[in-house]
């Protein structure tokens, strides 16, 4: 049914006007803005927080978890910057965060053992995720990009970054489960661990859950993405409402 707003709309009573996205600049951006532009949204796309919940991209990976460029430069918000596949390479060719095969015009994350992962321990295997992850469900700790149970009443919950995790792990040392304190360390893992090539990604963020972010098919995105200027934003389900992700 829908609400008195959407009703008023419909009668006429209330006009809405259309929204800007945040995604297109209000200026063309040229020069070494473009290119810093690029980079990002092009990191940001492969970025953990990312990967670990978008089935299309690691869909299109191939065994070393390269990407074809043609692949990113067809994605809505590379093409809303440019179409020129070369000048994409250029823009990360000396990223950190992603190794480019210039003469295979591909894209992979650059793989590398990071501190991002928190052992919560004396936590029952067998109990409730949801219970589990309201235990970090505050704003003194960083958003938790996946959580598992293991053998042994341990739980691994993932975080974007080591300095991400640290935060976490001075927030969970004075947690309790059911009364008891529980114990935490750091965990040191391969960014790409759970990322099948050519599967949709395991261990997703919310629960193990994935969207597929709006590549310019028609499809909506539900997920957060990188705006060119710098700044997440999340599109939320009926249109591309702009919301901090």
């Amino acid at each position: 049914m829908a609400s008195s707003k959407e009703a008023q709309a419909q009668n006429g009573e209330e006009q809405k006007k259309p929204e800007q996205t945040p995604t297109t600049p209000p200026v063309k951006l040229e020069g070494d803005e473009l290119k810093d532009a690029i980079k990002k949204q092009v990191e940001y796309y492969f970025s953990r927080e990312n990967l670990y919940q978008d089935a299309f991209l690691v869909g299109k990976m191939d065994a070393q978890h390269f990407v074809e460029v043609s692949v990113i430069a067809d994605f809505k918000m590379v093409k809303q910057l440019t179409t020129d596949q070369a000048l994409i390479l250029d823009c990360v060719k000396d990223s950190t965060k992603v190794v480019v095969d210039l003469p295979n015009k591909k894209i992979k994350p650059v793989a590398v053992n990071a501190r991002t992962t928190l052992i919560l321990r004396n936590i029952p295997s067998a109990a409730n995720e949801a219970d589990v992850k309201a235990l970090l469900a505050d704003d003194k700790c960083p958003k938790v990009l996946a959580l598992r149970s293991d053998v042994g009443d341990n739980w691994f919950a993932q975080f974007e970054t080591e300095e991400a995790t640290k935060e976490a792990l001075n927030f969970a040392k004075n947690l309790k489960w059911e009364g008891k304190p529980i114990g935490c360390a750091i965990k040191s893992e391969n960014l790409l661990k759970g990322l099948t090539p050519g599967s949709p990604p395991k261990g997703g963020a919310g629960g193990g859950g994935y969207y597929v972010p709006n590549y310019g098919n028609g499809a909506y995105s539900y997920g957060a993405y990188m705006g060119p200027d710098g700044q997440q934003y999340r599109h939320n389900r009926g249109g591309q409402r702009p919301g901090r992700g």
